[in-house]
């Protein structure tokens, strides 16, 4: 019990700086502004295809969320036969990629309204944040004596 408790508290511990961090998929849009140099056109237009979006996305996120608990679900019941797990697992697959492609419009639509240095620009802010994140999973990893 005791490295039970050990083992969360160091989670825990762990966990702190990505709780103070933006959670995945969320922009500064600020910041992003700012450091691509929007101008004012730009923001405006790019605010305009983010609410042209939304609705989009939401419909394909709670699309694949219902489509990855109803897979989850079924994995949890061991009478669910193979090809029923089969279909779950291929539809919750086709939600996902659904919301990829969502995703990818929206993001191309955008990518329209900037120039090409702040597209170079943006393509690096996306690698470094990438960076990030796979570094902080990995001392979330290591914090909790998985392999790195």
């Amino acid at each position: 019990m005791n490295n039970l408790v050990r083992s969360f508290a160091i989670l825990a511990l762990a966990a702190l700086p990505m709780l103070a961090q933006p959670g995945p998929g969320a922009h500064d849009g600020r910041h992003l502004a700012r450091a691509l140099n929007l101008t004012e056109a730009q923001r405006t237009s790019i605010q305009a295809i983010r609410e042209k979006h939304r609705p989009d996305l939401l419909a394909h996120r709670e699309a694949m969320r219902q489509a990855r608990a109803a897979l989850r679900t079924a994995l949890q019941d061991p009478a669910t036969p193979e090809a029923r797990l089969r279909t779950l697992h291929d539809q919750a697959s086709s939600a996902r990629f659904d919301l990829l492609l969502a995703a990818r419009a929206a993001r191309q639509e955008v990518q329209s309204v900037l120039t090409p240095e702040q597209r170079a620009r943006a393509a690096e802010m996306r690698a470094t944040a990438q960076v990030r994140r796979r570094e902080r999973m990995r001392h979330l990893r290591l914090a909790m004596g998985m392999p790195g």
